[in-house]
């Protein structure tokens, strides 16, 4: 049994956009390490995973962020 309500609309929407902010970043970080050149492979692998990031983040809420916290802790 859950301990806490489903969320509303506007916190879902607000739970996406930060996990997309989140995960554009890192995508972007990660993305410069691998590829040398902005081909248009660079931006899908950014925008796959700052939708993935926004995805996980709606869902899980502040599961996935203290789970990405723990995981950013650790390397």
């Amino acid at each position: 049994m859950k301990d806490s309500p489903e969320p509303d609309s506007s916190e879902k929407r607000l739970r996406f956009g930060c996990g997309f902010l989140f995960g554009g970043f890192i995508g972007f970080i990660f993305a410069l390490r691998e590829i040398a050149t902005f081909s248009g492979n660079f931006w899908v692998f950014v925008a796959g995973i700052a939708l993935f990031f926004g995805y996980l983040a709606m869902r899980k809420g502040d599961e996935f962020w203290h789970s990405l916290a723990d995981w950013l802790r650790w390397w």
